[in-house]
């Protein structure tokens, strides 16, 4: 279940975000306080923000700084009318500024929300092509390939605190992932529909970039015959579902090591 914050004017529209939401995820609404927003955002740690334009203005650019500032790595969506959006046209250059316009129904509201909670997290600032490099870039990549939206999102959330983390919900997203950037570690399922983890693992090793990538099986498959059949392919490691968080991480460190 992810965490939602709404940020906004009390409204029925708002209303109907959070009643539309809550049924799937924890949605949290905070009135548009500059101060009161910046309190509840460090308890909270979303991973997820909605802002609501509606009698936003100039006024509210604290707001906005706030989320340029300190939450660069986590998704933010607005929803407002050209008029409203005005004010804050600087803010939506950056990559995690995402923009919805009014009018726009609850139930693509939610599309949006779930297309944002399903994509990569790796996020830098627009600026024509030229991207400005932060110190979190630095850290290792590691790509999590898994049909099971909700498995990519607990594993999302616990390893956001050491790594920086990109989803794909199936192989073939994976591959076109690492076509535009190649990941230091691929935790990858077995069990997808049309390309499952051997056949994705059979493709990585045909990409140039990518073939000496490490790629740990994370799976509940656990039959020999399948189990030897990707042994086969030299993956880094084959852990099974339920992986304890620890064996994890004691995974990907000693990969990293070598």
């Amino acid at each position: 279940m992810a965490k939602i914050f709404i940020i906004g004017k009390s409204n029925v529209e708002l209303q109907g975000i959070n009643k539309y939401l809550s049924d799937q995820h924890d949605v949290q609404i905070c009135v548009d306080n500059f101060p009161l927003v910046k309190s509840l955002l460090k308890i909270k740690q979303p991973d997820l923000i909605i802002v609501s334009l509606i009698g936003f203005d100039i006024v509210n650019t604290g707001i906005f700084s706030e989320l340029k500032t300190n939450y660069s790595r986590t998704h933010i969506l607005c929803i407002g009318t050209e008029n409203e959006q005005e004010c804050f046209n600087e803010y939506f250059k950056l990559k995690n500024f995402n923009i919805l316009q009014r009018p726009v129904t609850n139930e693509k509201i939610k599309e949006e929300v779930e297309k944002l909670l399903d994509s990569e997290n790796d996020y830098e600032e627009k600026d024509n092509n030229s991207f400005i490099e932060t110190a979190e870039q630095k850290r290792k990549n590691i790509l999590l390939v898994d049909d099971n939206a909700t498995q990519l999102r607990m594993l999302k959330a616990m390893l956001n605190s050491k790594y920086d983390v990109q989803m794909a919900t199936s192989g073939l997203k994976a591959l076109t992932m690492i076509g535009k950037k190649t990941p230091d570690v691929i935790l990858l399922d077995y069990e997808m529909p049309l390309c499952d983890g051997k056949m994705t693992l059979e493709m990585i090793r045909e990409i140039d970039e990518a073939k000496s990538v490490p790629v740990v099986f994370l799976t509940g498959v656990r039959d020999k015959e399948h189990i030897e059949a990707v042994l086969k392919l030299k993956p880094a490691g084959y852990l099974l579902k339920p992986a304890k968080t620890e064996l994890i991480f004691d995974t990907l460190e000693k990969i990293f090591e070598k």
